[in-house]
């Protein structure tokens, strides 16, 4: 497993159906990944806005992952088209304001998949762990 350090927090934004099932499937499996996470549950993540991505960074964030249903299967139609919108306006604010676009990740997981889950984090915490190496 790969470790964020005990100050490093890593914000994750998940829709509240399939998304949030594949973080409780990580738990039910005892699947190790980084204590760093602070999972933050939604209704559906289009409506998640550059502003909050951006505000999770002001307010120290190393890492954000956003995590939503598979193509779709989206309770609310089109939330995944807009989520993915948002993902990559806020990825093109980030290179502006000098961070590195890879601190923020978007992944689309089935429910009960918590080994996806568990996968995406740890690459996500192994990009944070580089990004420190190169400043």
């Amino acid at each position: 497993m790969n470790k964020a350090t005990e100050k490093e927090k890593i914000i994750l934004f998940t829709c509240n159906w399939h998304a949030f099932s594949s973080l409780e499937t990580a738990g039910k499996k005892n699947l190790v990944y980084t204590p760093a996470l602070v999972p933050i549950r939604i209704s559906c993540l289009g409506r998640i806005t550059p502003g909050i991505i951006l505000k999770a960074f002001e307010g120290g964030a190393a890492g954000v992952c956003l995590v939503g249903c598979p193509e779709g299967e989206c309770r609310y139609q089109n939330g995944n088209q807009g989520a993915q919108e948002v993902f990559e306006e806020s990825r093109n604010l980030l290179r502006l304001l000098g961070y590195n676009e890879n601190l923020l990740q978007y992944h689309l997981i089935a429910a009960g998949d918590g080994e996806s889950f568990q996968k995406n984090v740890d690459q996500l915490v192994k990009i944070i762990q580089d990004n420190r190496k190169t400043r």
